[in-house]
């Protein structure tokens, strides 16, 4: 579906023409429409750059957007400054009305998603102080009832505005919840800290991004066309799933390789160099079937510290290797992302004809 029509279908629901999920499913129908009849507009606009990345959230319609996000910061600060910040509710909310709601302004509604999520943590924390001086040291449990309140206080604010980031953080959250409950029960099965099981934290952690990165995949895969909002769900948990499963395997690799020393689990990438970098392009080769490239971004920092080890024991003589790793890190990271359309494209093409299908398409 071409970027107009889903500016028009936008702008219909928030005139209150049709509901924000009519506007979803007639946006789908659409694109699935013409792209089985071959209609013209089954694809980008003509206009338009064909290799046109349509992963990310399109934010900004026009400087409007960004006048008004600066307008919302600066208000906010200053409520925050003079009060208390879970007094900003006050004000989030009707700007919330007004500019979500109403005019359905996205980039507005990701920042006052944001502030509203900083409000409630400082207001679960106005509200329970003692909670956490009392309980602060008692394990998971804290964390549990902090992250199911956290929780709640989203469900009716995804309800009334239908902000996608809002609904990722919901099922981040969620996730959280579940995992702190598991490390609870094990505690109580265990009569020991949680913490002192290494292997089982970690192994809590890897379960908690297995799930989201499943969640995100749901939802990637209910919209290959990228034409409804649970493509921009899924954006923002892979942001999440990518860099917590790929540093959740790399301390469980850590460990298993070296368990005296699980205090110190981001030394993995220096003293494993060559499983690193093959795990990293094993997120990439993932990144490219789903064409999410989070999986390249959170993995940038662990190739950088494996391809310095690596060039130090090389290049012993060589004084800058940190600035050999930075300009080989560059070109890596550039050669990806231009070729990126065309890595797909070899990569998709290995795969069975029935997964082709149901995976984003080819740009």
């Amino acid at each position: 579906m071409d970027i107009i029509m889903r500016q028009d279908l936008a702008a219909a629901a928030g005139e209150g023409i049709i509901t924000p999920e009519q506007a979803d499913r007639l946006g789908a129908f659409l694109a699935a429409r013409r792209s089985a009849t071959g209609e013209p507009g089954s694809g980008a606009d003509p206009a338009s750059n064909p290799l046109e990345d349509s992963e990310m959230p399109r934010f900004v319609r026009g400087f409007h957007d960004i006048l008004i996000t600066i307008g919302i910061l600066i208000l906010l600060a200053g409520i925050s400054g003079l009060s208390h910040p879970a007094l900003a509710l006050v004000a989030i909310i009707p700007l919330a009305e007004l500019l979500v709601r109403r005019q359905r302004l996205a980039l507005p509604a990701f920042t006052l998603t944001l502030a509203y999520g900083g409000s409630v943590t400082a207001l679960l924390m106005l509200l329970m102080p003692s909670f956490f001086e009392t309980q602060g040291e008692e394990g998971p449990s804290v964390f549990f009832f902090f992250l199911a309140g956290y929780v709640l206080t989203f469900v009716p604010f995804y309800w009334r505005y239908r902000v996608p980031v809002a609904l990722a953080v919901m099922i981040v959250l969620a996730g959280g919840t579940f995992v702190l409950m598991l490390a609870a029960i094990a505690e109580l099965a265990l009569y020991d800290k949680v913490g002192s099981h290494p292997l089982l934290t970690m192994a809590f952690g890897l379960a908690g991004a297995l799930a989201i990165l499943a969640v995100a995949l749901r939802f990637d895969l209910s919209d290959p066309g990228r034409v409804t909002r649970r493509s921009d769900v899924a954006f923002w948990l892979h942001l999440v799933a990518a860099p917590a499963l790929l540093y959740s395997l790399l301390a469980v690799l850590f460990f298993l390789r070296a368990p005296e020393n699980d205090s110190d689990i981001s030394a993995v990438a220096t003293s494993q160099p060559v499983t690193v970098v093959l795990l990293v392009v094993a997120f990439i080769l993932f990144g490219l079937v789903f064409d999410r490239r989070a999986f390249v971004t959170s993995s940038l920092l662990s190739l950088g510290l494996s391809l310095g080890t690596l060039f130090r024991q090389g290049l012993s003589g060589l004084d800058s290797v940190f600035f050999v790793v930075l300009l080989a890190l560059g070109l890596i990271v550039l050669v990806i992302g231009v070729s990126w359309p065309h890595l797909r494209r070899l990569v998709i093409g290995a795969l069975p004809p029935d997964l082709k299908t149901r995976l984003p398409p080819l740009r």
